[in-house]
């Protein structure tokens, strides 16, 4: 385990696209445009980019959790 993880609600997203946009490594969206996270415990270097979409999450989806 690298010491965080990434959650995101679906019940929450409005579908910004803004997450993927800034860190495209890390999320996608499905049909409807719904957030998924494509790495839930990604690699230690791409925290900062998982910080930084969950600040900028308009409905504050997104959630970087430590482990």
């Amino acid at each position: 385990m690298n010491g965080y993880r990434i959650e995101a609600d679906a019940e929450l997203c409005i579908a910004a696209h803004q997450c993927s946009a800034v860190a495209p490594a890390l999320f996608g969206h499905d049909e409807d445009g719904v957030v998924v996270v494509t790495d839930r415990e990604p690699a230690e270097e791409l925290r900062e980019s998982a910080e930084y979409a969950a600040r900028i999450c308009p409905s504050r989806a997104i959630r970087v959790l430590r482990d």
